[in-house]
């Protein structure tokens, strides 16, 4: 029995947004003493935004990523929206709810298709080379087909309703450029109804293989802590409602109002990584750890009202539990919310009242702060904004999604290495079973590393083989 802790690290970690690694310690006798997720880029979006003026910021802002970018706008606008007191048209609500929709399919399609299908799909001791969607497609071509497919519907959405399928230019402010036109609406609600089907089956086959596996599944890294989401009146809501708290037990903890957002929720720094840990600030650290995202919301919400999402959710709760604590069960539920977007978006696209004019109000900048939150397909997103009397930005604060599941996320991976390794003896498969419970989370490591407390950089240091510091910055 070695004397000496020895160091495990998995970088980069693989199949997920942005850049990372995992560090895992052993202890004395071979078994795990911690475990660390690092974010390991910056970016800096709080420094080089001050200044800007409101009409420019939501699409500057998108640019934090091009996976998350339609959330990030419509939390910008809201925030901005919410600081000068404008509410906009029922009809550019309509139009915005489509394209959060739209955001969700082509999130969700792709991370089941091209991220985590892999997971499911082959033994967690296969060959990394050969765990990809590639592989799968050699095998069965006609999955790719259906991936593909799925995704373009999202795709044209976002390009014929927002003007772009990626940093959408349609949502200002105020509202959204310009109405959808009747043959616009008549063409993607076509569309739609093949996207649900799509989604049908991406949801079948997912839970065929998922069911095949669970007994493996269900005690990789069970972490509990509190859930947080959105929710319109008990029902699941990406655009708007108020923010609802469930504790591990499921009762609800607290329901606030998005503008109260940061009364409740802060964050805290290590300095070990570039992403910030965000926490209720009642229950304080680490006892108000929270999770959000697709399982989180599955646990928050009292209903879906989509007739197929509906009854896949009670499924869900029926056979998982409410809430549900095990990590893996972020790949189920993200399934059933992609049911539920293209559901959705049929919905708001046979409804012919979408396409009324009006979709747009002018108002006039002042002095005052705002706050905008939706759910991004990575969970609960706010953007908080102090504007001055010209409407330029004076202060801004982001708390993300992947910021939020900081803390959750670490305490899989260490949950997950502790069954792996066991008095020094690493077993076949490591590296797949760690970054499978990472891709749980789907993190988006761009939007969630930006800046450490007070505008400080964190120090940099490189070790040689020993651990002997070379040099630092």
């Amino acid at each position: 029995m070695s004397k000496t802790p020895r160091q495990i690290t998995i970088t980069p970690t693989t199949r997920i947004e942005g850049h990372g690694k995992v560090t895992i310690w052993l202890d004395e006798f071979g078994d795990v003493s911690d475990a660390h997720f690092h974010a390991t880029e910056i970016r800096g979006f709080e420094q080089f935004l001050r200044g800007m003026e409101s009409d420019r910021l939501p699409f500057i802002i998108s640019r934090i990523c091009g996976v998350c970018s339609t959330a990030h706008i419509m939390a910008s606008v809201k925030a901005i929206e919410d600081a000068y007191q404008a509410k906009i048209p029922e009809t550019a609500r309509k139009i915005r709810e489509l394209l959060l929709m739209a955001q969700v399919i082509t999130n969700h399609s792709l991370v089941f298709f091209f991220l985590t299908l892999p997971d499911f799909w082959f033994e967690e001791e296969e060959n990394p080379q050969k765990r990809n969607v590639f592989q799968i497609m050699r095998e069965d071509p006609k999955i790719g087909k259906k991936a593909l497919d799925l995704k373009m519907f999202g795709t044209r959405l976002l390009a014929t309703v927002g003007g772009r399928h990626i940093h959408i230019v349609s949502v200002i402010p105020g509202g959204v450029i310009r109405p959808l036109s009747e043959s616009q609406r008549a063409q993607l609600s076509k569309e739609a109804k093949s996207g649900v089907a799509l989604a049908r089956e991406a949801l079948a086959l997912g839970k065929s293989l998922f069911q095949k596996k669970w007994k493996d599944f269900r005690h990789v890294a069970v972490t509990k802590a509190n859930y947080m989401s959105l929710t319109k009146g008990g029902d699941l809501n990406f655009y708007e409602g108020k923010v609802r708290v469930k504790d591990v037990e499921g009762k609800i903890v607290t329901e606030f109002l998005p503008k109260d957002y940061m009364d409740y929720v802060d964050e805290k720094t290590f300095d070990w990584t570039y992403a910030k840990f965000a926490y209720l600030k009642k229950q304080g650290w680490p006892q108000g750890i929270v999770k959000v995202s697709s399982t989180a919301r599955m646990n928050v919400v009292d209903n879906v009202d989509t007739p197929f999402a509906r009854r896949e959710f009670l499924e869900f709760k029926e056979t998982y539990g409410a809430p549900a604590h095990e990590t893996l069960l972020f790949d189920y539920a993200r399934l059933i919310e992609l049911l539920y977007a293209c559901e959705k978006a049929q919905e708001l696209l046979e409804d012919k009242t979408i396409t009324k004019p009006k979709v747009r109000v002018t108002f006039s900048p002042r002095e005052a702060d705002g706050v905008g939150v939706v759910e991004a397909p990575r969970g609960t997103l706010m953007h908080r904004y102090s504007l001055d009397t010209h409407g330029r930005l004076q202060d801004i604060r982001l708390i993300i999604p992947t910021q939020v599941n900081n803390a959750a996320i670490n305490m899989s991976v260490k949950s997950a290495a502790a069954r792996i390794i066991k008095k020094g003896e690493i077993k076949p498969g490591l590296l797949n079973k760690i970054e499978m419970v990472i891709r749980a989370y789907d993190p988006c490591i761009k939007c969630a590393s930006r800046t450490v407390e007070n505008g400080s950089w964190l120090r940099v240091e490189v070790l040689d083989s020993r651990g002997e510091l070379l040099n630092a910055s």
